[in-house]
């Protein structure tokens, strides 16, 4: 009879120890980016003729630490290695943040895929991109 009081006591500690375990605290969550979507920005795949000045606002939103860098990259023609174009820090404490990045394409056909990322202190990344064809 002991045995088993013994057994129910352990068995109700054991599961309670691996309920208590099995709690994770909830996902860290990336900062948002989102284009500014209006008649003066680009915010989608687009064709242009070389040389085009094009402006893409960014939004972006904290997500669980603080954001710390927002910046655009180009690839040119199908390279998959970009090129960083610019950057900005995201000011200390600022959860939300906006920013204008002017870009001008190749003086030359061809195509461009330009990413623009925000990260945060902890190096969590969201990235979104545009990809330009030059005709």
């Amino acid at each position: 009879m002991i045995n088993r009081i013994a057994f129910g006591i352990y068995t109700l500690l054991l599961l309670g120890v691996l309920t208590f375990a099995s709690c994770n605290k909830d996902e860290a969550k990336a900062p948002t980016l989102n284009f500014r979507v209006d008649s003066t920005h680009t915010y989608t795949d687009v064709h242009v003729s070389p040389g085009t000045t094009l402006t893409v606002g960014v939004i972006c939103d904290q997500g669980t630490d603080p954001m710390k860098l927002v910046y655009s990259e180009v690839a040119y023609d199908g390279a998959n290695v970009d090129s960083l174009y610019s950057r900005a820090t995201v000011p200390e404490n600022t959860a939300h943040y906006e920013i204008d990045f002017t870009i001008t394409t190749r003086n030359q056909v061809g195509t461009e895929r330009w990413t623009f990322n925000v990260n945060d202190k902890d190096g969590r990344l969201t990235e979104k991109e545009i990809r330009i064809v030059c005709q």
